[in-house]
């Protein structure tokens, strides 16, 4: 961008910060995608950007010193109490002064990387002092999950953001969908002649969404005890996942056309039943109240009732403190009538998407044994590194760049976030078991059983 931007980081210290956005400004700078900017730290503490930055460093490997030093030299912080409304006035005039010295034309982003409920007292501020003053679609807007708490406060805060500034200027971040094999779903959809005519009810059986995570929940318990497993993976992740999978074909691979075709699957989203675990020593976690009942692992059957997906389901899985770290869409295709006399193949054809670890695609397909009149599964695997390297772009280096340049393609929309919302509030009201689980293992043990009702044969 000729005219240049200027960057403000809401929560400038926080983990966020340091460990996923100024590595993403690092590499675009690098990268020479972002040359004529500003940056600018925002948070409540005494802090400086060049001790901030520092801390960063480490997160970036074999990085380039002249590049963070320029990072530097256009950086600077300022530190503000989000509930002062008179810190604004401040915080505006050194927005103008750093902008006057590097010619910037007041194009601004504001990246809110700080708590939910600081959300909506910043914009007000923001507006109400003319900070964020309209140029276009400019500024924009940048928020991190969880966008509201349950169906009420969600379309509370959406009508807060939409009184004080257009749909076009907010950026709802759900990092998922900045990751390169998600982005890949619908262009291996809609590219590719193999693949469209058989994705429907006639030749699937199901879809299988896994997002396993080895660890615990660290010093995240007083956040993730208010939100659990539903409200923190399934409404955001996993239900956009779901989308990009069940979408019908839109008009053109971008913007507003793709968003419209996953609204149509949210709004046509059936929870049909949920099973829920705890860790076993979830309680014992910093921030955790004694008796919570926040659940850590959850498996949905899910259906979307449209004529392409009629009662085909959706299996869904998630959890923490689990056996292993995952991340895998698993499509798996119907039978064939056997042919063969004798040693049928045991399982189906499966198209399988891996989004974490050793990213990449792999179709696995039944071929002949050398020698024997029988067929084993085989897999013909594409893996993202081994053909474009290890400098893929990470999720929030993609983000960040789609924000610059105005595509929302990837981004969650106000509309789409309430009907999510309202496909699990029914479960999220009702008062369910959740069931105890050791770390390290598969999940609750009640998983089999649940498994068995559901007919989910996991495949792994």
């Amino acid at each position: 961008m000729k005219e240049g931007v200027t960057f403000v980081l809401m929560g400038a210290t926080g983990d966020l910060a340091k460990r996923k956005l100024l590595p993403a400004i690092y590499s675009l700078v690098a990268k020479k995608k972002l040359e004529n900017f500003a940056l600018i730290g925002v948070s409540r503490s005494e802090n400086s950007m060049n001790s901030i930055i520092n801390e960063a460093k480490k997160f970036v490997k074999n990085s380039n010193k002249s590049v963070w030093n320029r990072i530097k030299e256009r950086s600077d912080y300022i530190q503000l109490d989000f509930d002062n409304p008179e810190g604004y006035s401040i915080f505006g005039n050194s927005c103008l002064e750093l902008e006057k010295r590097f010619k910037l034309s007041g194009k601004r982003i504001f990246y809110l990387a700080t708590l939910p409920n600081n959300f909506q007292k910043i914009i007000k501020n923001l507006k109400k002092i003319g900070v964020g003053r309209k140029n276009g679609n400019w500024p924009k807007l940048v928020f991190e999950k969880p966008f509201g708490h349950d169906l009420s406060s969600a379309r509370k805060m959406n009508k807060t953001f939409l009184s004080l500034f257009k749909e076009k200027q907010i950026y709802r971040i759900d990092h998922y969908l900045g990751k390169e094999l998600v982005e890949d779903i619908s262009l291996l959809r809609f590219t590719n002649r193999i693949f469209e005519p058989l994705w429907c009810k006639d030749h699937i059986e199901n879809v299988q969404i896994i997002l396993n995570e080895d660890l615990t929940i660290g010093s995240r318990g007083e956040f993730y005890d208010k939100y659990g497993v539903l409200r923190d993976m399934v409404q955001s992740h996993m239900f956009q996942l779901l989308s990009l999978i069940a979408m019908e074909s839109p008009e053109k691979i971008e913007g507003e056309f793709v968003r419209d075709k996953k609204l149509d699957i949210f709004k046509n989203l059936k929870v049909k039943d949920v099973l829920l675990g705890q860790y076993a020593s979830f309680k014992s976690e910093k921030g955790v109240v004694a008796n919570s009942t926040t659940p850590t692992f959850a498996a949905l059957k899910v259906l979307v009732n449209t004529p392409r997906w009629k009662n085909i389901p959706f299996f869904l899985k998630t959890g923490k403190a689990l056996n292993e770290t995952k991340a895998v869409i698993y499509i798996k295709f119907k039978k064939v009538n056997c042919l063969l006399s004798k040693t049928c193949p045991s399982d189906t054809n499966y198209l399988i998407i891996n989004l974490k670890t050793n990213e990449g695609i792999a179709l696995e397909v039944n071929t002949k044994i050398p020698g024997k009149n029988e067929v084993e599964p085989v897999k013909l695997d594409f893996r993202i590194k081994n053909k474009y390297g290890p400098n893929t772009p990470e999720a929030y280096e993609s983000l960040i760049e789609e924000v610059i340049v105005g595509n929302q393609y990837a981004f969650v929309r106000n509309d789409s976030i309430e009907y999510c919302w309202k496909a699990l509030e029914p479960w999220l009201k009702k008062k369910m078991v959740v069931h105890e689980y050791k770390t390290g293992s598969e999940g609750p043990v009640k998983l089999k059983n649940w498994s068995r009702k559901n007919r989910a044969r996991w495949r792994a």
